[in-house]
């Protein structure tokens, strides 16, 4: 009778434990297998290479550098467009780029900064009419 007790009270606490196993199933553990094999090969190589070279050179002459030629250097320039007072700052850019002018200050008449040239307008320019470098700056005098 004990063993018949010992029995049924083993199964009843293995059905309980897998019970609560149940609700979260268990992903099977990952086997890794390691299979590792040596192989040995006897390999037989001959070269047989000859080779003979001669060389025969004769001092060249040095050769004559001859110097540059000074070429006179005259700066590009352009005329500063005059009457220019009352136009669009932005197309008095369009026009000093187009002339050439590499470098445009705009300063503005009551101490702004300058951001969007197209909401500006021309008050005056600096070196009107006169000529002047195209790296040297043209100042561009402006007002909202």
């Amino acid at each position: 009778m004990k063993l018949t007790t010992a029995f049924t009270s083993g199964a009843l606490l293995c059905l309980a434990l897998s019970s609560c196993a149940a609700g979260s199933p268990q992903a099977a553990p990952a086997v890794t297998h390691t299979v590792t094999q040596t192989a040995t090969a006897t390999v037989t190589a001959t070269a047989t290479v000859t080779a003979t070279a001669t060389v025969t050179a004769e001092p060249a002459a040095p050769a004559a550098v001859a110097a540059p030629a000074p070429a006179s250097i005259t700066p590009a320039t352009a005329v500063i467009p005059a009457g220019v007072a009352g136009m669009n700052a932005e197309a008095l850019d369009d026009e000093l780029t187009a002339l050439g002018f590499k470098k445009v200050i705009y300063n503005s008449d009551t101490g702004k900064t300058v951001l969007l040239l197209s909401n500006w307008t021309v008050t005056g320019i600096d070196n009107a009419g006169a000529e002047q470098a195209l790296e040297k700056a043209v100042v561009v005098h402006v007002t909202k």
